[in-house]
């Protein structure tokens, strides 16, 4: 699937400028020298800095072991790191950064003359088609150490995956901070979860060591001794697309130590929940100018942000439904029919 990249030139005492590019290969390299894709010509970048490479559909960003490092989501990747790449994720080198988006063969477009339900209803349908047509199923991804690029499938017909370092594990991986029986992975209607198996390291999801069984979400990391895992469901960006269509809101659910995920403005809820939504990370920081390789090449004029029109279009007041509306009128037609029927049981006994 081709990708864009968005990227916004950010140099103190200069104006911001934008580039757009598109791509439709397997890597896309970033760095100083003018053999890469994308020419960053700063001092301080590395001649090959970082790069996005597809695999099995799925795109991930890649430092190259460069000097001073590569952002992700303004976290650092570190030397050698590597993340899976989601529409929307923003990828810093200095004082560039670039927003990571997918080009799909078959954009979602709907006629601003329809009605809510109707977008909604034609939404669910386009994307129920699109899903089927993805066969790509849930996979754990090795991510360092000897076994990187290393990948289990989580297929229909498993319900049950022990990881470990023994040779009888369902996925092995060869790490000796690995116990021989690490992890357990489920697989059921509820979802896909992960429990430790009594490890001596344990089983870390997300920087957090999990007390008894989890549910794995997609971009999870887990941690099993030095070993890097990421969760990968390849259908998720395909879900996500429902979030912003009215009706269709993503619901939170409540993580297992108690904290709410619903961060969303504007709720009547009479109750405060706790903060479920991240901090904005500070900008990457780095003073230095533009090196001698002078202007970025390939300059097109400044761009409006990439997701402009179609915010714009998703947020219209036309569409907006605020979900406690629609709690209220809810119980008000579940009240009327208990009413009617207590109402028609009462005229009966009366007769």
């Amino acid at each position: 699937m081709p990708l864009r990249l968005n990227v916004r030139m950010e140099i103190p005492g200069k104006d911001a400028r934008e580039f757009l590019y598109e791509f439709d290969q397997d890597v896309v390299t970033l760095g100083r020298d003018s053999h890469n894709d994308i020419q960053i010509p700063l001092t301080t970048v590395s001649r090959q800095h970082a790069r996005i490479i597809q695999e099995n559909g799925e795109y991930f960003i890649e430092d190259l072991r460069s000097t001073h490092g590569t952002l992700h989501n303004h976290k650092p990747l570190g030397q050698g790191g590597k993340k899976l790449l989601r529409d929307g994720d923003i990828i810093a080198v200095m004082h560039f950064k670039i927003q990571f988006q997918r080009v799909s063969d078959k954009p979602l477009e709907f006629a601003s003359s329809e009605k809510t339900e109707q977008l909604a209803r034609r939404m669910v349908q386009e994307v129920l088609a699109s899903m089927g047509e993805a066969t790509e199923q849930p996979y754990l991804r090795v991510m360092n150490g000897p076994d990187e690029g290393k990948r289990f499938e989580l297929s229909d017909a498993i319900t049950e995956v022990v990881i470990g370092r023994a040779s009888e594990c369902d996925f092995v991986v060869n790490d000796a901070n690995i116990s021989r029986r690490h992890a357990m992975v489920r697989k059921d209607w509820g979802g896909i979860t992960i429990e430790d198996l009594g490890s001596k390291n344990g089983v870390v999801i997300n920087e957090k060591r999990i007390d008894g069984a989890t549910a794995m979400q997609d971009r999870d990391e887990i941690m099993l001794g030095q070993v890097r895992l990421t969760f990968i469901d390849p259908t998720a960006s395909l879900i996500n697309a429902l979030d912003d269509i009215p009706g269709f809101e993503k619901q939170e659910t409540l993580a297992a130590d108690g904290v709410a995920g619903d961060g969303e403005e504007g709720s009547e809820e009479g109750e405060e929940g706790e903060d479920g939504g991240d901090d904005v990370e500070p900008e990457p920081g780095g003073g230095e100018d533009l090196g001698p390789g002078g202007e970025v090449p390939g300059e097109q004029p400044p761009l409006t942000a990439l997701d402009g029109e179609q915010t714009a279009a998703v947020t219209d007041e036309k569409y907006a439904v605020p979900g406690s509306k629609g709690d209220i009128i809810v119980l008000v037609v579940v009240l009327v029919l208990v009413l009617g029927v207590v109402g028609a049981v009462a005229a009966y006994l009366l007769l």
